[in-house]
């Protein structure tokens, strides 16, 4: 009776569901020939279920013997006989055998059905005796492929029939021959000769599930996922298809390479347009499996397969594609200009877009002039999503990013060299630079460690080319202490400090930029330039806490220094006062009107203080009168020093009056 079902839905329906030819559009599940294929699904599944349920009430009846005899004489159970009998009477029944054959008003011929198989090669390389089962699962990997390309009527219903046979199919997974005694004589009686050679074939203890089914569907998968991830991109079919060695995505990309849905040509995708459309794709197979509640092993296995296809064989290319690729975003986005600029106001340039919003990091333009281009990082966050799904494939981002920095950041070094922009201007530009792909990691590539090391090693690599970004570093810094932060709040003193501390890490020599540091410092202190004495300290301890104390001794021992020499000061002038000498009784004040010149002294510790070979000043005699008195008390009140005097770190103010000329009223 299973029989008769099934082939009274066959006979009329076979000749449209296996006589398709090679074109794509021929076998699509549409109009008449729909209704014909899709009834022998329905009468397969129909019988199916009435057979399942005749099977329960049997093994129901039959529930005493199961537990007794059946064990003793290694039968087999009731239930898993009818599944056994199900899958060699029906599903791997030939379809060459006499009793399978209809007249010719039905339509079905074994020409028919041979061509149906050839038609489809992944079931034809492993097919070599055409049975129900074969048709049945042609039929439904041809029903997938429509609903792929959206060309399927009535989709959830025929998917929810898909959903019944893909579970009958892993139900009759578990119907093999086993070791029961009576698997020779039930095979016997399972359909004749034709079927024990399709059985040996095939393998009668290989599950139904994994050999009708699962392989194709994932051959299938691969082969269309291939051909369309290849016609999308603008380079074409690339030689990775041509040297797949599989022809059988010939009809797929006939039916692939028409227009999208939307109206754009196939082969006119962009980067950024690609990489949509694979997140589409992927949940829709997503969803499909889920649909379809295919096991857990063939959607981990699916989801590999689009992935490979659609993102690790195109990585490389969706990286360097011209004009959209993740290189020519990023490319963007490192050359956003200042805020304010001409080119700030008309838009960025480039071949990814001409609208986009460009803020400012932060948020705040007060705070900083470097403009981020948030609408392109959205557009490199979704990249970088879509490869993350294949680790292997994040590497050609990485890549990008290390070498657009590494570009830029050489651009820059060259300016340098050629004196084409100031030391500031330099550190400038690395700051921008910074700020710009720290958002790019942060922000699109999710704050990933792998790409916060490359964009560190990027920097390092142009930086420590040679000395030149430490004695930069230590001109920005001595102009920032000098007027940069004058009269700034506390807020704004630790940002602008903490961003020069993000240049210092890169440094790998440290040593020389304090050096360079010290020497503007011991300036900076001595000539009084300083802008904020907390700004000063500030900077010592953010320096202190990167390399530790043994680094900022010096730098400290300089600051105390100029506390204990103004306290010096104090007492000299308050012992001067004592005196109360307002005429001086030393002959060497008498070019100075007799009165004693006023100094001031910065007592200095040697190996705090940057050394310099200059030649002796030759000072006035009331000068060095002066310095005579300083030494005297200082001596006096110290006992056990030593002073050396470096006048070339000093300064004078002189008063001068100038009489008019003989004649000359000026």
């Amino acid at each position: 009776r299973l029989q008769r079902d099934i082939h009274s839905g066959q006979s009329s329906a076979s000749a449209a569901v296996i006589g398709g030819g090679g074109d794509a559009k021929s076998n699509a599940i549409t109009g008449s020939d729909s209704l014909l294929q899709y009834r022998l699904l329905e009468e397969l599944s129909k019988a199916w279920t009435e057979h399942r349920i005749t099977m329960v009430m049997v093994r129901d009846i039959f529930m005493y013997m199961d537990r007794t005899y059946v064990p003793q004489q290694r039968k087999r159970p009731v239930y898993d006989l009818g599944l056994w009998l199900f899958r060699r009477v029906v599903w791997e029944r030939s379809m060459g055998d006499d009793e399978d054959r209809v007249d010719e008003s039905g339509g079905l011929s074994m020409s028919n059905v041979n061509n149906s198989i050839e038609d489809h090669p992944t079931m034809a390389m492993k097919m070599t005796t055409t049975t129900l089962g074969n048709v049945a699962s042609t039929l439904l990997l041809q029903v997938i492929h429509q609903d792929r390309l959206d060309r399927l009527d009535d989709a959830p219903q025929r998917m929810a029939l898909l959903r019944s046979l893909v579970q009958m199919l892993l139900e009759l997974a578990h119907a093999s021959n086993g070791a029961y005694a009576d698997a020779a004589s039930s095979f016997r009686r399972g359909g004749g000769a034709a079927a024990t050679a399709a059985a040996n074939v095939s393998g009668v203890n290989m599950p139904v599930y994994e050999r009708d089914f699962e392989e194709a569907f994932l051959g299938e998968s691969q082969d269309f996922y291939r051909v369309e991830s290849t016609s999308r991109l603008s380079h074409g079919i690339s030689s990775e298809t041509t040297n797949s060695g599989n022809n059988s995505s010939s009809s797929l990309s006939a039916a692939n390479n028409d227009d999208d849905e939307d109206g754009k040509p196939a082969a006119k995708y962009s980067a950024m347009e690609y990489v949509h459309r694979a997140q589409s794709r992927l949940q829709e197979e997503r969803v499909r499996a889920s649909t379809l509640d295919l096991p857990a092993s063939t959607r981990a296995a699916l989801l590999r397969i689009v992935e490979t296809e659609l993102i690790e064989r195109h990585a490389r290319t969706l990286v360097e594609m011209e004009g959209s690729g993740f290189a020519s975003i990023l490319k963007v986005v490192a050359s956003s200009p200042a805020i304010g600029s001409v080119a700030a106001a008309s838009g960025p340039g480039g071949g990814v877009g001409s609208s986009r919003m460009m803020m400012p990091a932060g948020g705040d333009s007060s705070e900083s002039s470097v403009v981020i281009d948030h609408e392109r990082i959205k557009d490199l966050a979704s990249m970088y999503e879509l490869f993350s799904r294949v680790p292997s494939s994040v590497n050609h981002l990485r890549d990008a990013l290390s070498e657009r920095i590494k570009i830029d950041g050489r651009a820059l070094v060259k300016d340098q060299e050629n004196n084409v922009a100031p030391p500031a201007a330099f550190v400038k530009g690395i700051l921008a630079m910074r700020e710009r792909f720290h958002a790019v990691v942060t922000d699109a590539m999710k704050g990933e460690k792998k790409a916060q090391k490359r964009m560190k090693e990027s920097f390092e690599d142009f930086l420590n080319a040679d000395a030149r970004a430490a004695n930069c570093l230590a001109v920005y810094v001595d102009e920032l202490l000098r007027v940069g932060l004058r009269g700034a709040d506390e807020r704004k003193v630790s940002m602008e400090l903490d961003r020069v501390i993000v240049i210092f890490r890169y440094l790998s020599d440290k040593d020389v930029f304090e050096a360079y540091y010290k020497n503007h410092l011991a300036k900076r202190l001595l000539g009084n330039k300083s802008g904020s004495e907390e700004a000063e300290r500030a900077m010592v301890s953010l320096l202190k806490a990167e390399c530790g104390y043994q680094f900022t001794s010096k730098l400290e021992g300089m600051f105390n220094d100029m506390r204990i020499s103004k306290e010096t000061a104090e007492k000299y002038r308050s012992h001067k006062k004592s005196l109360n000498n307002t005429v001086s009784n030393d002959s060497r004040d008498a070019e100075n009107g007799g009165k004693p010149v006023d100094v001031e002294v910065s007592v200095l510790t040697t190996g705090y203080w940057p050394s310099q070979n200059v030649a002796p000043c030759i000072l006035p005699p009331a000068v060095k009168a002066a310095m005579d008195r300083f030494q005297k008390y200082y001596l006096n009140t110290y006992t056990g020093r030593k002073l050396s005097w470096q006048t070339s770190t000093g300064s004078a103010e002189i008063r001068a009056t100038f009489h008019p000329q003989k004649g000359s009223s000026k």
